[in-house]
């Protein structure tokens, strides 16, 4: 597949990040966790399961009483240092903290740099496409030093009626069970909620539908009328920026992942049949300085089809033009310098992080290395 040399304009939505003190990235923030000992060592040994425990938590000095804490993540969990799921109104139905009923507490376990997650996301937000707020914070657990976390704001109401603009429609969370690449799961609804898409709004009165004909509609709009009718589900510019956005940042698991499609949610405007990507998990972007553009397009039916077209071909070019002029060394190395800056001491001391000191002052010259090779590799594959 090449990229047919017409001039077009990217438009894309998205905003300014959320402004809650708590995801002021700015600064380091302070987590700091009580809960009864014996709980927090069944937490860690039985990892792998959801079981909420009872505790406090303080976030930069606001205490909250009784809120609900259990391990999350999927390569990510482990018995070291866990990953948290904070649910404020578990055991008490109407407590919230900021207006948020839950947050993400990543441990950042796949990640030596300790902040791939968070240059992703800025990017997707230079891009226009709304990615949720984090912030780096130190956590402790009933005073003991656990090392930096990221404070990661939910995908749930709050962030769609902020960032999306309406939050009445269905919000599915893509839980990875085994490879898709947007295939036909089946014909009714059954085949892909709860699973592989878990439903996140309207739980009790959920109508999947139109996510089945979405998936349908992708594989079987017939390749004459494709470029048209698909934009009746989506917003084809901005999807295309969201690819072109994982591609820039050499992103391994994402959209276009080497397991398939994965580290997403998606949503279906309430009232219509539209649908919007929103990007999650991104801590194995920036995997290398040099990193095809079209990475695996054609094992995916809806990039491989949207891109036999050639004026989204043109559009998907202008977007990576325009994601180089972010993932470079003028705009992004200085966004991870003054992260590094912030967390290093904090690093140097979590004694919990997967790798020693050394091991993560390489991952820090690696990622240098990428960032400011990474344009010119994008450049010389676009026309």
């Amino acid at each position: 597949m090449r990229f047919v040399l017409v001039s077009v304009l990217v438009a894309a939505a998205g905003g300014a990040q959320a402004a809650d003190p708590i995801f002021d990235a700015s600064r380091l923030h302070e987590v700091r966790i009580v809960m009864d000992a014996k709980d927090w060592q069944s937490l860690r040994q039985n990892f792998r399961s959801n079981q909420y425990y009872a505790a406090n938590i303080s976030l930069d000095g606001e205490v909250m009483e009784q809120v609900g804490i259990r391990s999350r993540g999927d390569g990510s969990r482990n018995e070291e240092k866990p990953g948290l799921k904070i649910d404020f109104n578990k055991y008490i139905k109407t407590q919230e903290f900021h207006g948020y009923k839950t947050m993400v507490l990543d441990n950042l376990w796949q990640d030596q740099s300790l902040m791939r997650e968070k240059l992703s996301f800025l990017v997707f937000e230079a891009m226009g496409i709304a990615a949720p707020a984090l912030a780096h914070t130190r956590l402790t657990v009933n005073d003991e030093y656990w090392g930096v976390y990221t404070i990661v704001e939910s995908v749930s109401k709050p962030f769609l009626k902020a960032r999306i603009g309406e939050e009445s429609g269905n919000l599915f969370d893509y839980e990875y069970v085994s490879r898709w690449d947007f295939g036909v799961l089946g014909s009714d609804a059954g085949a892909y909620v709860p699973s592989p898409f878990q439903p996140q709004t309207n739980e009790d009165h959920l109508d999947a539908s139109g996510l089945v004909a979405f998936v349908r509609a992708v594989n079987e709009t017939p390749d004459a009328t494709f470029a048209r009718d698909i934009a009746a589900w989506i917003d084809v510019p901005r999807f295309l920026a969201y690819l072109a956005t994982e591609n820039a940042m050499a992103e391994s698991d994402g959209m276009v992942g080497e397991q398939g499609v994965n580290n997403f949610y998606l949503y279906q405007y309430g009232g219509q049949n539209r649908f919007v990507f929103i990007p999650w998990d991104k801590e194995t972007c920036l995997q290398a300085a040099a990193w095809p553009v079209m990475q695996r397009v054609e094992t995916n039916t809806l990039t491989r089809r949207l891109l036999a077209d050639p004026a989204n071909q043109a559009t998907y070019a202008a977007a990576l033009k325009r994601a180089a002029s972010f993932v470079n060394s003028r705009w992004l190395l200085p966004q991870m310098e003054a992260t590094y800056a912030q967390i290093r001491e904090a690093v140097l001391t979590d004694t919990k992080k997967q790798v020693d000191n050394a091991t993560f002052e390489l991952g820090i010259q690696g990622l240098r290395g990428v960032i400011t090779a990474r344009e010119s590799d994008i450049l010389a594959q676009v026309p």
